[in-house]
């Protein structure tokens, strides 16, 4: 199996063991709507995985099946071999890593933690150093594909970190990624999505201008969207919008999560005094037309 980009289609057969040839027992925090997608993964490869939510109710779908549940994030850290954190934002990671009876304060030495949260790097960076401190190695693992693909097993997994936490992560990680690609030192995944996010809403921009402009022209909407999606101008972006019945039904699904990681990307590239071109300004295009617009003082911040 190829190193960088591991294929997982059919995992269901074989239960992931580790690099010593021991069964791993995973942890998973963030049950939404590609969360869930992964843990089922999980489940139906065979892994024994503990589950635990803030709100019960995210729990029920699981019920009756081989996971396990814990009380609190620490309980949860305690049992696994790798835990995955799959919730929203900076915020969030930190409150169920670090928080009172969070996740690491009940992880053992050389457990690792998977954060598959699209995150600030420095928060990353802190919570690796918090784990190392006791132990426990970190990657940024970022997944893209959404929730369709997270239940298939065909997420692509953008990770970054030490090669021995990878392998650690590997067995586990494909249950639910078909590319499961390793980009380098920790933050790598992270820039790798960044940089992915804010290019699928500039896509966003550009295929509704392109829409626009063929129906201002006399065409039909919706079969131009059949025919773009089928021709050399088709992306991702825009079979997503047609396949869910237009940008507007789009906007509240991606609006929000899109916002977000353009303003971290914005931010690092500002940092780092690396060029983006157009690519920032089109994005942010795209989160005008979605109803989500970044305010002033976070466009800004770069200038």
């Amino acid at each position: 199996m190829n190193d960088q980009a591991s294929a997982a289609a059919g995992a269901d057969t074989a239960t992931p063991t580790s690099p010593d040839n021991r069964q791993i027992r995973a942890g998973f925090i963030g049950l939404g709507d590609q969360g869930k997608g992964m843990a089922d993964r999980l489940i139906a490869c065979g892994v024994p995985t503990t589950l635990w939510a803030r709100r019960a109710e995210s729990l029920e779908p699981f019920r009756g099946s081989a996971a396990s549940f814990a009380n609190t994030p620490a309980e949860l850290g305690s049992g696994c071999d790798v835990v995955g954190i799959c919730v929203v934002d900076d915020a969030g990671v930190q409150e169920v890593v670090l928080g009172d009876s969070g996740v690491l304060s009940g992880m053992s030495p050389g457990a690792v933690l998977a954060i598959h949260s699209t995150i600030s790097l420095e928060v990353c960076h802190r919570i690796a150093r918090a784990a190392g401190e006791v132990g426990v190695g970190v990657i940024d693992a970022p997944v893209s594909g959404g929730g369709f693909a997270a239940a298939e097993g065909k997420l692509t997994v953008l990770v970054g970190g030490e090669a021995e936490h990878y392998e650690k992560c590997r067995p586990e990680l494909e249950t639910f990624g078909g590319n499961v690609i390793h980009l380098g030192p920790l933050g790598s995944g992270l820039i790798a999505k960044l940089v992915n996010n804010t290019l699928h809403a500039a896509h966003y921009a550009l295929a509704r201008d392109a829409m626009v402009a063929g129906t201002r022209l006399g065409l039909d909407e919706q079969a131009l969207g059949r025919a773009l999606s089928v021709s050399s101008g088709n992306s991702f972006s825009l079979n997503t919008a047609v396949a869910v019945g237009g940008f507007d039904v789009l906007a509240p699904m991606v609006g929000p999560l899109l916002r977000k990681d353009i303003g971290i990307f914005d931010r690092l590239a500002a940092e780092c005094g690396a060029p983006t071109g157009s690519l920032i300004a089109v994005a942010d295009e795209a989160l005008q037309l979605f109803g989500y617009p970044r305010d002033q003082t976070d466009a800004e911040e770069r200038t």
